[in-house]
């Protein structure tokens, strides 16, 4: 504690004024005796006792009212952590991520933060160097905007009245860690951080070391750091986490399932929450489904679809705490048609061509074409769903047009070649980047081999089997008898879909926006039993249908983040990105190797985007991250660990409440409290404390 006048504490000497005026008062006298004197010794002991009690409590009283007020005049304050009136640099940020949409007792989360915005930037001065953060602006999208500077803050007043929340989450850190950047070129010597939130506790993740920010701050012990949070909002918030297609092949006229997880990110249970599906505008069914409280649960919603392409949906729930993820946008392609072109160099007793002709069951049509291996280097792909590979050929233009293929979407079916081609097999896995063909594995002495291991839960299975049905139980039903096969090394990202003791039969992998299978035996009956089995024409079509969906496999980001799309069949010199509100804009693929990649962006708006050139390319579905639907706040002490792990003095963080009164607290702890109001209530205190003390009797009642 200062004082700013100490000079004024020299009066304190005035508090021992009574304490003098009562030693005055002991002056002895001398003793006359008096007949009636002996009445007198009537008093009692006790009262005189409260007598003498009463005097020193009232001189106490009395000393202290004195130097209580001496103390008042010499303006007494508890010392700030600030700069004083100097000029100093400070960065203001906003946090207008989709939960501060959210409600509390007093309204709108997102209107307390921008009334307490204001009140802050109002604080400042003319020549201190302000800027402001909108959470939203720090993505990629907003290059030019990023940050607002001003050396006059009242300037960004009317961008913090025209703001509304957005659809954007950004974390803490890369937000602190541009309010970091930015002070980095200033000059002054006080710097001010101002995190303005409803400090979510999803909202503080970090990664393991921010060398950035450590280095910056370290030694710098001077850059403050205030975290201002509004009250907790309503805990009633429903959200959609997740949605799904049960099965990715969707084909026309036949029935399919979307599967959406509910989340009750609230702390109590909730009944008859209602979930819709609507497809293309149109509601197409409903669910309904009980959450207790902190839980979630899978609603599955059947429908068909009766055309062709691209088809939008839409998950929805009824209102409650975020409106922004009531909603959750989803877009698929149903296959109508299935177009394959067969490379095998034999024409008669063709295990692949019956598999391929004997789909049945369904409304798609298949169109085939049958080619030699070295005519496929000079055969037209385009308009080709699916390449079906028994035939190779050591033609350079034959590896390089299948990698072209799979790369732009195309679908790739490979059987392995007899152990004489095992070479050329080899190379193409490895330029399609599958794996390896080590060696070629031949049974002898009647050792067969046989399928030991199915991923039964994978995506490629969905609907093939029984859900009841174990892998095992497959298995058993799925005999083999394996006598030639190449010996595979997978590559890492490859999923094994069957395997043997001797290594993977059956071998998946996105390449690309396309899909390879890898069958690790050849497609005749000499080298195993497989392409007799009733298995293998449900395999080879569903690799066909697989592969061919994936390639139009919509694309799925959260509001605020970029998407990569690469189109290699054909020369594209431009598309169009159409918004979900029709809003057009232009888009000019870079060139890589002839392939045509586009770098989509502008994606802060929820909803289900298009890229078209002539036709629709591909779709983009946009939703609000999932993580704003948590709505519970993060402890003081989450906080604390959270700004330590930054390199943040632990001094210099604090933790304000964003109301009104926000901007005179941080000015108090600023500038420091004056104290002599306090003081003088204190001197009053005591002076009527006296009044009391010297109104109490002290003399007995008569008759006692």
């Amino acid at each position: 504690m200062t004082f700013l006048n100490p000079f004024v504490l020299f009066g304190l000497i005035a508090s021992g004024i009574p304490i003098l005026i009562h030693l005055l008062q002991l002056k002895k006298l001398r003793t006359v005796g008096f007949s009636s004197i002996k009445f007198l010794k009537e008093i009692q002991h006790a009262s005189v006792r409260r007598v003498k009690l009463r005097d020193y409590l009232l001189l106490l009283l009395r000393s202290l009212a004195i130097a209580s007020l001496v103390v008042a005049f010499a303006r007494p304050a508890l010392k700030g952590i600030g700069r004083g009136d100097s000029k100093g640099a400070a960065v203001v940020i906003l946090d207008d991520s989709p939960s501060t949409s959210a409600r509390n007792e007093y309204g709108e989360i997102f209107s307390q933060l921008k009334s307490t915005a204001l009140n802050l930037i109002n604080r400042f001065n003319v020549g201190d160097n302000v800027d402001l953060v909108f959470m939203s602006h720090l993505t990629r999208s907003h290059r030019d905007d990023r940050i607002f500077s001003s050396i006059n803050p009242r300037s960004l007043l009317p961008l913090i009245s025209r703001a509304d929340p957005s659809n954007v989450r950004v974390a803490y850190e890369p937000a602190i860690e541009a309010a970091v950047n930015s002070l980095r070129s200033s000059n002054y010597a006080d710097k001010e951080i101002y995190l303005l939130g409803d400090l979510q506790r999803t909202e503080f993740e970090t990664q393991k070391e921010n060398k950035n920010i450590n280095i910056f701050l370290s030694g710098r012990g001077n850059t403050m750091l205030f975290f201002l949070q509004t009250n907790e909002a309503l805990d009633d918030n429903l959200s959609i986490s997740n949605v799904k297609l049960s099965d990715p092949v969707v084909e026309v006229n036949a029935s399919s399932e979307v599967e959406a997880t509910v989340a009750n990110n609230g702390g109590a249970e909730k009944k008859g929450i209602v979930v819709s599906l609507y497809l293309d505008g149109r509601k197409a069914a409903q669910g309904i489904v009980d959450l207790p409280a902190g839980s979630s649960r899978s609603v599955r919603l059947a429908f068909s679809v009766q055309d062709g392409g691209f088809h939008k949906g839409i998950i929805e729930l009824g209102d409650n705490s975020i409106q922004r993820d009531n909603k959750y946008y989803f877009s698929f392609y149903a296959i109508k048609e299935l177009n394959i072109v067969i490379v095998t160099s034999k024409r008669e007793n063709d295990f692949v061509l019956s598999a391929v002709n004997s789909v049945m069951d369904t409304s798609t049509s298949i169109f085939t074409r049958i080619v030699t291996p070295d005519q496929l280097a000079y055969t037209d792909l385009s308009g080709t769903d699916v390449i079906v590979m028994e035939g190779y050929s050591a033609n350079r233009n034959f590896e390089g047009k299948l990698i072209q293929f799979v790369r732009g979407g195309g679908g790739i079916l490979l059987f392995s070649p007899r152990s004489s081609q095992i070479n050329f097999f080899d190379e193409l896995l490895g330029a399609i980047n599958v794996g390896r063909a080590l060696s070629f594995f031949s049974s002898s002495g009647g050792n067969f081999l046989n399928i030991e291991r199915i991923d039964a839960g994978d995506d490629f299975f969905s609907g093939l089997f029984s859900s009841k049905e174990s892998a095992d139980q497959i298995k058993s039903r799925m005999v083999t008898r394996i006598s030639n096969m190449a010996r595979i090394d997978p590559n890492p990202f490859s999923h094994v879909l069957m395997s043997t003791a001797s290594g993977p039969f059956l071998i998946g992998r996105e390449v690309g926006r396309g899909f390879v299978f890898v069958v690790a035996s050849p497609a005749d009956s000499s080298s195993s039993n497989f392409p007799m089995s009733p298995f293998f024409p449900v395999v080879v079509q569903r690799a066909m249908f697989y592969s061919a969906a994936v390639k139009y496999k919509p694309i799925q980001i959260y509001a605020g983040e970029e998407a990569d799309y690469a189109y290699s069949l054909g020369g594209i010199s431009s598309a169009t990105l159409i918004a979900p509100d029709e809003g057009k804009s232009e888009v000019v693929p870079n060139y890589v190797g002839g392939t045509a990649k586009f770098l989509l962006n502008g994606f802060d708006a929820p909803g289900i985007y298009s890229l078209a050139s002539g036709s629709t390319l591909c779709e983009v579905s946009v939703n609000v991250d999932p993580r704003e639907s948590d709505l519970s706040k993060a402890s003081r002490a989450e906080v604390s660990d959270f700004a330590k792990r930054l390199g943040f003095d632990e001094r210099n963080v604090f933790l304000l409440n964003a109301d009104k009164n926000s901007a005179a607290n941080i000015d108090r702890l600023y500038r420091g409290r004056d104290l002599s109001s306090f003081f003088a209530g204190t001197a009053l205190m005591f002076l009527l404390l006296e009044i009391f003390v010297s109104r109490m009797r002290t003399v007995p009642s008569a008759g006692r």
